[in-house]
């Protein structure tokens, strides 16, 4: 499980990345081309939420947790 949530990690995080370059290129930009950058981290995001708590979903069936 470890190795699921490293790899989903690091994807999400290349993917912000990558907008983030996007973002801050110094070159003209297409009408909206920024607005859809931001849009997309948006989408990439919500997709990274869903996944990691599917993950955990997963890991909290495996292994019950411990009332504190």
């Amino acid at each position: 499980m470890h190795h699921d949530i490293l790899a989903l990690l690091d994807a999400h995080l290349a993917h912000l990345r990558a907008a983030r370059d996007q973002l801050a290129a110094t070159r003209r930009v297409t009408p909206g081309e920024r607005r859809a950058a931001v849009l997309h981290t948006v989408e990439v995001s919500e997709r990274y939420a869903a996944h990691a708590r599917f993950l955990l979903a997963e890991l909290d069936a495996e292994e019950p947790r411990v009332p504190a």
